[in-house]
């Protein structure tokens, strides 16, 4: 018997609620344990089993309101509507309340067919539109052929997969075509009266009840150990019989009931829409990962606790997306949005013959801004190729690589392009000029790049634009060839331009101004942030990470390479080099030059030894520290006994690294200039290639020689070090490829890095040369460089605690070993040492741990983490003044001066008071682990305590304003007291 059709908005409403409910509780709620029977456990699982009909529900609904649609396709533009503008509002809330999302997140919204994410939809949606032809196609079948129908669709989706509890017919979860299409199916038949057991109440209540104790019977005996997002069992899953029955159950409740009560919701479609909404927002990646990480609610709290928070997140939950709702609804009154939804409205069927055409429209109305996009794309792919085209040649896994590993960076490129010639169209207001000159940038740029980094291994950076200004000098250093040819390539793109824009126009009409305006200005906001894209929880920051863009400050050509030279060029725009410190002037910087001036006669009254036939070697051991100093962890027997003894018999004690894991260019820009990083800005963490090369005078400890080399048994491509050398005065630099070559290169076992034996013998050759005058040699070894794989035979030692992962065992074993053929190859260099009959100091350093431990342990040990040994050695002297002395590697001048009880120039005065009586200054371990940004200064004590600039003595706080002001002089001022820092000994 047919009964009398209504709308039940009940029905969608409830759906909605409970696709919420399952949501949460399948992505923020930890699965209880089972123990006998827990009433958590049975709630949790009986909650999860019945929030899962939510979706049931929906089908079964419009289904049975079929053949009361009238031309369902009308609403499709409303839908996607409601789809794109629900992923830009999740995109909005994880800005505001979590400063991230992905990029992912917008692409969702816009292209949902590129992603999986929406599975019920897309399958609902077809048998949406096509429901009303459906329904009119059954409701001409006799009684008797439904209920046959019923049957069969029972027999075949329902019950045989429960039988064999297998995914029949490709069902294997409740989104399935097949699954929704039954539901869809089985609605429509209710409303033409077939499943008459659903019109009583008791049968329709005996089914769900059923349905429920079988559930929760069956998780007790055979206990659940699934996911709940992919749960699959013949009483759980939402596509098989016992979860279908009680869909068809409860939906029969509801039908009965409302049909009779509460009759004035009838008239409400908004119920239709918050399905609709609800559906949506729980299928959004930003969500669900806040929902899984941040707000996670555990099993270890009491069963009132857990209950309570699980209502409030579905209250929240619930208001929140009937906010939504109402604001989606009320923009789609707004009549520019109105009117874009009709746009893209199907109003009849037939409409879909005249897709081509419609296509063809669209193109036709909008080639223009697609040739842009498409030059932008084919710029960009050429752009990001001719980087690589620098290390390796031309292939096809290039340029796949190139569109896959690096997509999201392409689009950020691909985008900044549109935005240049949009800026620059709404500028003169001439498309062809417009397009023609921004893809002439971007060629110019390309072909730069290439040539800079064929000879400088370094991408176009900001500083370079102030060599424009002598773009005479520049001319003379290059080809006469790439000169013709960029003057010819000028010339036809001019001319290009100007033939197009004859034949083809492309202007704003006069009466559109406003537009242009609008277009200028929002440009300019654009780019604007360009300066802001460091600033940690900035939008422009915001974004750049949601596009994955890592700045790769340490290695700039990688950076150009993965990131793209116009966004490379971007993220090097916005650094800051320090904060000014308050009352910095030129009369100030020379007060301290005068005060320290005299503080250096004071030093040298009783210092003795003049530079003069003394050589100062500073060895950066690449990623030593003693391992058992590493909090929970032991390791016998001692891998490094000899520096052990050593450091109790010179003046050593630890090093405040300011890096974990890397960071080894900023140990040694400290300990080479006397500077912290600590003082400069959270947007300057790699000062080697964002500071050096923008300073026009750079002093460093090796003004003060007449010898100066380095040493570096490696390629010398990353941190820029070949210019930056070469700005700190070194006369001669080996690494592997130079002209000054490498006499050993011996490695270890399988290692890919030469070995630290190798590394002292080469500065032993050094040190032994015959030389007059001072000299300085700066080492840094690559030994003990991650990754710790190699293959080192009879591994002796046996490490013991929980301080790393067990995944990470043999890495930890391999660099136990290495720092034991390190201790073996140290001892034998200091022997050498021992030898040379003229004075030479060693300053001997970890410049950070390995990054082979627990992150956890980083937020109970952080100053521990950052802790290295070294050591000040002088073959002569043999000093031993302390051997717990803490320092920062800025300190290092001053205490190699002071170990060979060196005369001192003014500016290592202010060293040395920096150095014996301030705390050690680094930048917050805590906050600088990634070395991708600086953290905020600390100080710490003798004790390894942190302190605060409030805890420091009134003497203190006046040696680190002038410390302060200095270092602000030197890096980012005028440079008032650079040569005054530069001066030698007289």
């Amino acid at each position: 018997m047919k009964t009398k059709l209504k709308r039940l908005p009940a029905i969608p409403l409830l759906a909605g609620v409970l696709i919420l409910l399952h949501y949460i509780l399948i992505n923020a709620v930890a699965p209880p344990v089972n123990s006998s029977w827990g009433i958590r456990y049975s709630g949790y699982w009986l909650l999860v089993i019945a929030s899962s009909i939510g979706t049931n529900l929906l089908a079964l609904y419009l289904g049975y309101t079929a053949c009361l649609t009238k031309k369902p396709w009308q609403r499709l533009g409303k839908i996607a509507f409601y789809l794109v503008m629900t992923s830009l509002i999740g995109v909005i809330w994880g800005l505001i309340f979590y400063k991230a999302f992905d990029v992912q997140d917008l692409w969702i919204g816009l292209f949902p067919i590129s992603y999986n994410n929406f599975p019920f939809a897309t399958s609902i949606l077809i048998w949406y539109v096509g429901g009303p032809f459906i329904a009119r196609y059954i409701a001409n079948f006799s009684q008797e052929i439904q209920q046959a129908m019923a049957f069969i669709l029972s027999w075949l989706v329902l019950l045989m997969p429960f039988i064999f509890a297998k995914p029949l017919w490709g069902m294997t979860d409740g989104n399935s075509f097949i699954w929704v299409g039954t539901l869809f199916v089985f609605g429509i038949l209710i409303a033409q009266g077939s499943f008459s057991w659903l019109n009583y109440y008791k049968k329709t209540f005996f089914v769900a009840i059923i349905g429920f104790i079988l559930v929760v019977t069956t998780a007790k005996l055979m206990p659940i150990t699934q996911s709940p997002s992919s749960l699959f069992g013949r009483f759980y899953s939402s596509q098989l019989l016992n979860v279908g029955l009680i869909s068809l159950a409860v939906f029969g409740l509801l039908n009965k009931f409302f049909t009779t009560h509460f009759t004035w919701l009838t008239r409400s479609i908004w119920p239709n829409w918050f399905a609709l909404c609800a559906y949506f927002v729980s299928c959004l990646p930003i969500i669900t990962n806040r929902l899984a990480n941040d707000l996670h609610i555990n099993d270890g709290m009491s069963t009132v606790e857990w209950l309570a928070l699980i209502v409030m997140y579905t209250a929240i939950m619930l208001v929140a997306v009937g906010l939504l709702t109402l604001v989606l609804n009320w923009f789609t009154r707004i009549k520019s949005v109105h009117y874009l939804i009709v746009k893209f409205t199907l109003n009849n069927f037939t409409d879909l013959i005249g897709a081509p055409k419609f296509a063809k429209r669209m193109l036709r109305e909008n080639w223009h801004i697609l040739v842009v996009v498409m030059c932008g794309f084919i710029f960009t792919v050429t752009q990001m190729s001719v980087t690589f085209l620098t290390t390796t040649g031309f292939s096809w896994k290039l340029l796949y690589d190139i569109l896959t590993v690096t997509r999201n960076r392409l689009i950020l490129n691909v985008i900044i392009f549109v935005c240049c010639f949009l800026l620059l169209f709404s500028l003169i207001n001439r498309f062809w000029p417009a397009l023609v000159f921004t893809s002439g940038i971007s060629i110019f740029i390309g072909v730069a790049e290439y040539l800079k980094i064929s000879l400088r291994d370094e991408p176009i950076l900001p500083v370079d634009l102030s060599m424009v200004t002598a773009f005479g000098e520049i001319a003379k250093m290059l080809s006469p060839i790439i000169i013709v040819a960029a003057v010819v390539l000028l010339i036809i793109l001019i001319t290009a331009s100007l033939i197009l824009q004859h034949h083809l126009g492309g202007i704003y009409p006069h009466d559109m101004w406003k537009r242009r305006l609008i277009t200028f200005l929002a440009m300019l906001l654009f780019f604007s942030g360009s300066f802001f894209v460091n600033h940690e929880n900035s939008l422009p920051y915001i974004i750049f990470r949601s596009f994955n863009i890592d700045p790769l400050f340490y290695d700039q050509s990688t950076g150009a390479r993965m990131n793209g030279p116009i966004v490379q060029f971007i993220n090097n725009l916005d650094v800051k080099i320090m904060d000014e410190p308050a009352g910095y002037s030129k009369a100030k910087i020379k007060s301290i030059m005068t005060k320290y001036n005299r503080q250096a006669k004071q030093i040298n009254q009783t210092r003795h030894n003049e530079l003069q036939n003394q050589t100062i070697v500073f060895v950066l051991s690449e990623s030593f520290s003693d391992p058992n100093r590493v909090p929970k962890m032991k390791v016998t027997p001692n891998p490094i006994p000899y520096l052990t003894k050593l450091k109790q018999t010179t003046d050593s004690g630890l090093m405040l690294s300011s890096g974990y894991g890397g960071g080894t260019a900023n140990m040694e820009w400290q300990s080479l200039t006397g500077l912290s990083i600590s003082n400069l800005s959270p947007t300057l963490p790699t000062p080697y290639t964002q500071l050096v090369s923008k300073q026009k005078i750079v002093p460093a400890f090796t003004n003060l020689f007449d010898s100066k080399i380095a040493i570096h048994p490696y390629n010398a491509s990353l941190y820029n070090r070949k210019q930056v050398f070469k700005a700190f005065g070194f006369q001669q630099f080996y690494y592997q490829g130079s002209n000054d070559q490498l006499s050993y290169e011996q490695k270890l076992a399988d290692s890919s890095y030469i070995s630290d034996a190798s590394a002292y013998k080469q500065t032993m050759k050094v040190i032994k040369r015959t030389q007059s005058g001072s000299r300085f040699i700066q080492l840094s070894t690559m030994q003990n460089h991650m990754p710790y794989t190699t293959n080192y035979k009879g591994k002796k030692f046996r490490i013991m605690g929980s301080a790393f992962d067990e995944t990470n065992r043999d890495s930890v074993e391999t660099y136990v070993q290495g720092l034991s053929y390190t201790d073996k190859a140290l001892k034998q260099f200091i022997a050498e040492i021992d030898k040379v009959d003229k004075p030479v100091t060693v300053v001997w350093y970890g410049d950070h741990l390995a990054g082979l431990y627990k992150s956890s342990l980083m937020d109970k040990y952080p100053i521990q983490l950052h802790q290295t040994d070294y050591f000040i050695y002088n073959n002569q002297t043999h000093q031993l003044s302390y051997t717990d002395r803490l320092v920062s590697p800025y300190a290092f001048p001053a205490l190699a001066l002071a170990n060979g009880n060196v005369k001192v120039t003014p500016y290592y005065a202010l060293l040395t008071q920096v150095t014996d009586k301030l705390p050690a200054m680094t930048t917050d371990p805590a906050a600088s682990e990634t070395n991708n940004t600086n953290g905020a200064n600390i100080f710490v004590n003798q004790k390894g305590r942190q302190l605060k600039y409030r805890n420091l003595s009134s003497q203190q706080k006046k040696i680190f304003r002038d410390y302060q002001l200095i270092q602000y002089d030197l890096t980012a001022g005028q440079q008032y007291a650079a040569r005054w820092a530069q001066q030698k000994l007289k």
